[in-house]
């Protein structure tokens, strides 16, 4: 009797897998970095990675962030929000 080839395993970046978590575009990272750890001094942990990869989870820290009582966190959210719309509709090249 002739063993059952063994099943390839599953491509853990196929989209489907991803479904919602469609990738945010690059953010620009110096910004990106600064608004993790300003939100860190706020007491919110926020993650690079899922920034990048989760658009859901990058719109709703953005949301936080922006509903804070900090001036300086909430200019970093409406930049990189712009950013995140200028992605998402084509434009490039925002400064």
């Amino acid at each position: 009797m002739n063993p059952v080839p063994a099943q390839p395993s599953k491509d853990t970046s196929s989209p489907a897998l991803w479904s919602g978590r469609e990738t945010s575009g690059a953010w620009p990272a110096e910004l990106l970095e600064h608004f993790c750890l300003r939100m860190s001094s706020q007491g919110m942990c926020v993650s690079r990675a899922l920034m990048i990869c989760d658009r859901r989870y990058a719109l709703e820290q953005l949301s936080h962030a922006h509903n804070m009582a900090d001036d300086t966190l909430r200019l970093m959210a409406v930049q990189l929000f712009r950013h995140f719309e200028a992605r998402q509709s084509g434009i490039a090249g925002m400064h």
